[in-house]
């Protein structure tokens, strides 16, 4: 019963085993690689020439811009002299540097900032002193901000030492109505229509001088209150 049984029993249908030689030519041969990991991407003739100039081109915007920022903050030499029309166009306004390459030149003054404004009809407001403002802010505060210690001044500074009619004069202008149209908290336009700056610079009395140095004081003409020179408010 059993071998009638077996007998009875469908035979298994074997598929052709392909000859080694087919698979050879069927499978692509694949480079080595670690196990289990992503094969290596070989770049093109033109994306490896692309990437050679893109990493040639970086390196020398940066070597240019190393070199520029050495010259303009290095002391006054034959080379700043000779290209001092490039430096300015490279390094001014926007990479300009706020250092020395031998150490800042040391405080010999103290620089005392007042304004006042007029409006439409010509009036003109008392003075205010900015300064005075800003040492008031840090008087007594343990942890002080670096904007009331240092912004006025340094502004200042960055247009009393520029090139008269320069980007980077008319910048610091514009910079300085907006700090004190904040500082008045006036709006920009608004009622006023002008805003003057007057400096005092009192020399720092040298060591054994009795007696207080006289100040030196200038005034800067009325610079227009317009939404042109600052964001309105």
């Amino acid at each position: 019963m059993a071998g009638e049984a077996s007998s009875r029993l469908p035979e298994a249908e074997h598929e052709p085993v392909p000859d080694s030689g087919m698979l050879a030519e069927q499978e692509p041969e694949r480079e080595p690689g670690p196990v289990g990991g992503p094969r290596p991407v070989r770049l093109s003739r033109w994306s490896r020439v692309l990437l050679g100039a893109a990493a040639g081109l970086i390196a020398l915007v940066t070597a240019a811009q190393l070199a520029a920022t050495l010259l303009a903050a290095s002391p006054s030499n034959t080379l700043s002299q000779q290209y001092n029309a490039q430096l300015n166009w490279w390094v001014t306004p926007w990479l300009g540097q706020n250092w020395k390459l031998f150490g800042p030149d040391p405080q010999e003054e103290n620089l005392t900032i007042l304004v006042r404004v007029e409006d439409a009809s010509g009036a003109q407001s008392a003075w205010v002193n900015l300064t005075a403002i800003d040492y008031a802010a840090v008087l007594h505060d343990p942890m002080p901000s670096h904007a009331n210690e240092n912004e006025l001044r340094l502004a200042w500074q960055a247009y009393t030492n520029s090139k008269p009619g320069s980007v980077t004069q008319n910048l610091v202008r514009r910079y300085l109505v907006n700090f004190a149209a904040e500082r008045l908290g006036i709006p920009i336009p608004g009622d006023y229509t002008a805003v003057q700056f007057e400096s005092l610079a009192t020399p720092m009395p040298p060591p054994g001088s009795t007696g207080p140095q006289p100040p030196t004081n200038g005034y800067q003409p009325w610079w227009p209150l317009t939404a042109q020179n600052g964001s309105t408010q």
